[in-house]
């Protein structure tokens, strides 16, 4: 027994992190996922609010996720034309919402926002009445993190229940126990929103980024930066108070008098008017009792603080999992390289938070719900068509003619498929064949020839087909022959 533990202690010691004397002030906590989300989330939640209403980094940090994840919106494509009208019908217009006032694509930002500040949020899946614009009478509410009813913990109605959600046998959420107001709305006069109600999970999305296995719920993604970005705005505002004393150009006239020239009366600064002065204010002239004489107040300027602020935003962004240049919006020694280089990174980042969270999470289960509700009124069958696909926005290419050569080489040598390339720009390619198609029969139809038609004009620009050849050769030689006079009637 006394060999196993020394062999323990040994293998112990061969990690630093384990072992190093100076580490022997960390005490991390040994919690699950749950248990430590559960004692910050709500916290964290608050102070990240708080810091995207008041600091301007924190505030760039979620619209630069929401407009890189969601940007205009991540579009369902439906492979029928019955879907197709229907969902362009609901989707595009506000009926979609439980308020009325976004489209489809709007919650999807909205949500998004809320995940980056709250680090979850909830959205409803509540039936409504049919009409042209909501075809399958689907409607969806998004709700806060703080609409969950945390003190629900236990076995509750028969089931255990953990931070406000109920669980199956399997662990699954079978229910959510959710606040019919928000909390913080509460005000006299008005019943309190202390009355929460267990809604079944069917009826209800939870969107948050899972990191650890087991996890129910998720912190503010801005909880690694907080600190930082808190400290950053208290050192510039010290700055900032700084300079306004360095800016104070002041002169002190001491005036002779009778008074004794001793004790903290002669010292003593006044205004113009007598009264004492305790803070400067550029312009300042200030009298006092003694020999007569002039001073002037000019006090020095400090150095540049701008190595601080770039080593810190660049470790918020490193935080945020942003680059710097996104964050503080600093150019000045980007370049071509270092900028791809540095969307490479945060595009795969991305595309894990889209294909990861957005799609799985809440694009596809609005898009089943949607099918299903169609699928009890008529409109189509019960079973989900195959085909559907979800196309996230695409990312704008950082030196256009540089990467659109090189992805038509990929093309060209086989190492990307055509489909794949034009969904690289958010389109699908079926779509994007039938409006080729149809834009050439107007273009034939009309007689045109534009150069950008690849099977009339070469990259190099020479004519491809004989009736081009055709109309290049007569317009080179003037009109074409004339045609055969009729004979003449005798």
């Amino acid at each position: 027994m006394l060999d196993r533990i020394r062999a323990a202690w040994h293998a112990l010691r061969g990690y630093a992190a384990a072992s190093d004397l100076r580490a022997s002030t960390w005490a991390p906590s040994s919690g699950s996922a749950n248990a430590e989300v559960a004692g910050a989330a709500a916290t964290v939640a608050r102070r990240a609010r708080d810091a995207v209403r008041n600091d301007p980094y924190a505030s760039r940090i979620v619209d630069l996720w929401t407009g890189n994840a969601v940007g205009a919106g991540i579009t369902t494509r439906w492979p029928d034309a019955a879907h197709t009208a229907a969902w362009r019908r609901w989707s595009d217009s506000t009926t979609c919402d439980a308020e009325g006032r976004l489209d489809l694509y709007g919650l999807q930002a909205l949500a998004m926002r809320a995940v980056v500040e709250s680090g979850e949020c909830f959205i409803r899946l509540l039936p409504t009445e049919v009409t042209p614009a909501n075809p399958v009478g689907l409607r969806l509410q998004v709700l806060e993190s703080d609409h969950l009813d945390t003190s629900r913990i236990g076995v509750v109605e028969g089931l255990a229940t953990l931070n406000g959600i109920a669980l199956d046998e399997a662990g699954a959420p079978a229910a959510y126990w959710l606040f019919r107001r928000h909390p913080g709305a509460w005000w006299p006069g008005l019943p309190g929103p202390w009355a929460s109600e267990a809604i079944p999970a069917r009826d209800v999305l939870h969107l948050y980024r899972k990191r650890r296995p087991g996890q129910l719920r998720d912190v503010s993604w801005l909880a690694p930066v907080l600190t930082r970005l808190r400290d950053l705005g208290d050192y510039e505002a010290a700055l900032l108070m700084k300079a306004k004393i360095e800016a104070c150009l002041a002169a002190v006239v001491t005036e002779e008098g009778d008074e004794a020239l001793t004790g903290t009366a002669a010292n003593l600064l006044r205004d113009a008017q007598g009264r004492a002065v305790e803070a400067f204010e550029p312009g300042m002239i200030l009298y006092r009792r003694g020999a007569g004489s002039v001073e002037v107040v000019n006090p020095s300027g400090g150095g540049s603080h701008a190595a601080f602020a770039r080593r810190a935003l660049e470790a918020a962004a490193v935080g945020a999992g942003l680059t710097y240049d996104q964050v503080s919006g600093d150019l000045t020694q980007a370049n071509y390289s270092s900028l791809r280089a540095g969307k490479i990174e945060f595009r795969r980042l991305c595309e894990q938070v889209q294909y990861g969270m957005l799609i799985p999470m809440l694009v596809r289960p609005i898009a089943d719900r949607f099918h299903a509700q169609g699928a009890l009124l008529g409109l189509w069958g019960a079973e989900m068509p195959d085909g559907v696909s979800h196309v996230p926005p695409a990312h704008e290419m950082i030196d256009p003619l540089k990467d659109t050569t090189a992805l038509i080489a990929q093309v060209r040598a086989g190492f990307v498929p055509q489909p794949e390339a034009v969904g690289a720009f958010g389109y699908d390619f079926t779509a994007v064949v039938e409006m080729i198609r149809e834009a050439n029969a107007k273009l034939d139809d009309a007689g045109l020839a534009l150069d950008s038609d690849p099977r009339r004009v070469a990259k190099s620009g020479s004519a491809q087909d004989a009736a081009q050849l055709a109309a290049i050769e007569i317009a080179a030689t003037g009109a074409a022959a004339p045609a055969a006079s009729p004979p003449q009637q005798g």
